[in-house]
């Protein structure tokens, strides 16, 4: 997933904390809290959705591969937009692509779809801040996606409700009391408007003094912005490209790792490991995001005082084991046999949705596979899945920070749609086993790289962080 400093793009920088919170301030919230939904429901809602549209669309490997990363596909252009777009942009991107979604009658129109989406899950992601409450309202979005999967399974063109569902949270992002963020304001020169909205957020209370002061310091940071390093020397000086370099590692780790498949995949995942009917693989498949969302938050709440470096090296271990045994539990199900036409050519390995009967050692072996998932999956959300951006925040100096995210934010983008264009041909082509196993080896070489690159930022200070890359 793509992201911001948490230097809200809602919020002003050097906020003096109000004598208390006014209810403009939780209508902000729930503006914020939206987006990030926004983001986690359209990236999960796809896992339920895949095999109902089969139904309705004849598609190859390749072309449901494409509807899956069409979506991340669109994110990579999102991501370059946003800089021109507003929070309401991105509101009425998802409103259409839900629309496409919704009443798509052929495979282009859907191809569209998921592709309008993807710009707004790309502009989304980089306009509105990655608070500790939106990290958690993007699981909460993918796990709430899951649940309208499984009351959708059997309902016929389900897919349809699925899609139509994430209208409304844009819609209500579209509400008149919504407002432009101040920065966005003086960035347009509207400074009458930028105090109507700072006062509204403070209160009433608060002197002119205080709005004027604020509004300075906000144009303050706009002016460091925007005098940016040039890319000359922010791939030239070492205190600018280690970073840089680091950035990029861990957000390839984060999607090479193959957790996106995990994600956009699971129902599919789950059909693949003896849940034959569609209903019982939805509902399977919710574990991952249910442990997705449970252990992100356990990662918020202990990562400070663990400490970053420390977290991802354990956790990046424990999850190269957890997609060792789930390969190892794919092999014991079905092979190394790539996918067959018939059942027969399977031999007495057969858990593909086919028509194969069921073996008596497919239950424990079915067992063992969300023993593995679920350790794999908690792994990653203890590690990967939140701390690549939290450090990413606090590597870059003032100056580098606005390309050396663009830049680190462009290679997850891609990396996630090498992966969710690639699984379905790797598993069929390979067998399911092999590719979790190659998931594996790619895990560990990150992981020898972020022993040997990653230093500990937690209560560091940049100059602190900076000065172990003169060494």
């Amino acid at each position: 997933m793509g992201s911001n400093d948490e230097t809200s793009t809602l919020f002003p920088a050097r906020i003096q904390e109000p004598e208390q919170l006014t209810g403009y301030v939780y209508i902000l919230v729930f503006c914020t809290c939206m987006g990030g939904f926004l983001f986690g429901y359209d990236t999960g809602v796809i896992s339920g959705a895949l095999q109902p549209l089969e139904d309705d669309f004849t598609m190859t490997i390749t072309e449901k591969e494409l509807v899956v990363g069409g979506t991340t596909f669109g994110a990579i252009f999102g991501g370059l937009l946003a800089g021109m777009c507003v929070v309401s942009a991105a509101s009425i991107i998802f409103i259409i692509g839900a629309g496409l979604l919704t009443f798509a009658g052929g495979y282009t129109v859907l191809m569209i779809g998921r592709i309008v989406v993807g710009l707004g899950v790309g502009i989304a992601s980089m306009i509105v801040p990655l608070s500790t409450v939106n990290t958690l309202m993007v699981t909460f979005g993918q796990v709430v996606a899951y649940i309208v999967n499984i009351l959708f399974a059997n309902v016929p063109h389900g897919w349809r409700y699925m899609f139509a569902l994430a209208a409304f949270p844009a819609i209500a992002q579209l509400l008149p009391f919504i407002p432009e963020s101040p920065r966005r304001l003086i960035a347009m020169g509207e400074t009458d408007q930028v105090s109507v909205v700072l006062r509204n957020i403070y209160g009433k209370s608060v002197s002119d003094a205080f709005i004027e002061r604020e509004i300075r310091a906000i144009e303050t940071d706009i002016k460091q912005e925007n005098d940016t390093v040039p890319f000359r020397e922010l791939l030239l000086d070492s205190e600018n490209y280690q970073p840089l370099a680091i950035a990029c590692l861990l957000q390839a780790a984060q999607q090479l790792s193959g957790f996106n498949t995990a994600m956009y995949y699971a129902a599919t995942i789950m059909q693949m490991a003896g849940f034959r009917d569609h209903s019982d693989s939805t509902s399977a498949a919710i574990i991952v995001a249910m442990t997705n969302m449970a252990f992100t938050a356990v990662a918020i709440k202990i990562i400070d005082r663990v400490g970053r470096r420390r977290m991802l090296i354990f956790t990046m271990f424990t999850m190269a084991l957890g997609l060792l045994l789930l390969g190892g539990s794919f092999a014991a199900l079905q092979g190394f046999m790539p996918r067959q036409e018939t059942c027969d050519l399977y031999g007495s390995n057969c858990a593909r949705p086919t028509g194969c009967p069921a073996q008596p050692s497919d239950r424990w072996i079915s067992g063992s596979l969300l023993v593995s998932l679920f350790i794999y999956v908690a792994s990653y959300a203890l590690g990967l899945g939140y701390a690549p951006w939290l450090i990413q925040s606090e590597l870059f100096s003032t100056r580098a920070r606005g390309k050396g995210n663009g830049i680190a934010t462009a290679v997850n983008w891609t990396c996630n749609l090498v992966v969710a264009s690639t699984f379905l041909s790797l598993a069929n082509g390979l067998s399911t086993a092999i590719t979790f196993w190659g998931y594996a080896v790619i895990s560990l070489f990150f992981w020898v790289l972020v022993v040997q690159m990653v230093p500990e930022t937690s209560g560091k200070s940049l100059e602190e962080v900076h000065a172990s890359f003169r060494q």
